[in-house]
């Protein structure tokens, strides 16, 4: 376990892109907590939780998105392909996950959906992670696999709450580092 610790605590001392020509900090923060919050509620309406816990998630991901706006503003993009690296890596998930949905019902293991979409999801962030390049993304990816892993080797009645929790802990964890950045980012220049 060091060793992810470690590799996570490097990648929380990586210089904030915005630095070198950037990120666009608020969306980024738009997109993480909505599926953060989406997962989060997924995994409590599937495994049968009161309709009133899901305010939580969303006013955890609503929270944290407040946080991260106020504290940051919108950098350029870096590099000339981002908004082409992520429509492709972003398209080839969703016909992945599409696909998967489809095949697992014909299967007869529509049960493995929540897991191997996780997975996907995880996976797409690697590509991602080397094309924008945001080397955080290879540890939101592992955060992802790990979940939809994890989903795999425990029980259906388990499976939900595993994944879906997983997987929002690891995009609110990548949200909370992009907002901690973009607001160092933009303390730098005022104390200089």
């Amino acid at each position: 376990m060091g060793g992810a610790c470690g590799a996570v605590t490097s990648l929380a001392a990586e210089p904030l892109l915005a630095k070198r020509g950037g990120m666009a900090v608020r969306p980024i923060l738009l997109i993480l907590t909505g599926f953060a919050a989406a997962w989060a509620c997924a995994a409590l309406r599937l495994s049968g939780g009161p309709p009133a816990l899901l305010f939580l998630p969303i006013a955890l991901s609503v929270a944290l998105l407040a946080w991260g706006w106020r504290g940051s503003r919108t950098f350029a993009q870096n590099g000339r392909n981002v908004r082409k690296t992520v429509a492709l890596w972003s398209s080839i998930e969703v016909v992945a996950l599409v696909v998967t949905a489809n095949l697992l019902q014909i299967l007869g293991r529509g049960d493995l959906a929540f897991p191997l979409a996780a997975i996907i999801v995880g996976l797409h962030f690697l590509p991602l992670a080397r094309g924008i390049p945001v080397r955080l993304y290879y540890a939101t990816g592992a955060g992802l696999l790990l979940a939809g892993g994890a989903g795999l080797l425990v029980g259906a009645h388990e499976r939900p709450m595993v994944v879906g929790f997983g997987a929002a802990l690891t995009l609110w964890a990548t949200a909370l580092v992009v907002a901690q950045r973009a607001r160092r980012a933009q303390a730098a220049p005022s104390a200089a």
